[in-house]
């Protein structure tokens, strides 16, 4: 197979991956919504009692966070195939008579810091990982949130109880 040949394959092969790869982050980016939306309606709309509320909500928030390190995995993985792509194809055009080589022309524009991180310290995969991160700090705030009614509730029952009374 000629030179050019392969390096076509390759450019092909890593645009799909990144087409995957962004299918992927919006499929996960609808889950998470789902899910949030769903604690956020089961807390405030639902006729059910609270205590209901918290022991459904709680397993939708624990989904989430679950989800969303699978999601952060999925990225560093995606991040790594496409990293091997990028440096192939970069050897290729080292190997190409006249070629523009444009994947070192991207490195002139977002030159490569000490760790060999292109666009300085962050990285699109380091950018794409404040979205699942976000999502996380909003469950965890979700599940803080419900604990502390949860723990309201709990202390009414045990200090306002006619039981209550006889302990005191």
């Amino acid at each position: 197979m000629a030179l050019f040949d392969e390096y076509k394959l390759f450019v092909e092969d890593t645009a799909r991956i990144s087409d995957r790869r962004q299918m992927i982050s919006n499929i996960y980016t609808a889950v998470n919504s789902i899910l949030l939306a769903a604690v956020g309606l089961l807390i405030k709309d639902f006729g059910l009692g609270f205590t209901w509320k918290v022991f459904l909500s709680l397993p939708l928030i624990i989904a989430g966070i679950v989800v969303c390190l699978l999601w952060i995995q999925l990225i560093h993985r995606y991040k790594s195939l496409v990293g091997i792509r990028m440096e192939v194809l970069r050897a290729t055009e080292d190997k190409m008579v006249d070629s523009i080589q444009m994947y070192h022309q991207e490195d002139k524009l977002y030159p490569p810091d000490s760790k060999g991180s292109s666009f300085g310290s962050s990285t699109f995969s380091d950018i794409e990982n404040k979205l699942p991160m976000l999502f996380i700090f909003l469950y965890i705030f979700f599940c803080i949130v419900v604990l502390i009614f949860f723990i309201i509730l709990i202390h009414d029952i045990l200090y306002m109880s006619p039981c209550a009374k006889l302990f005191n």
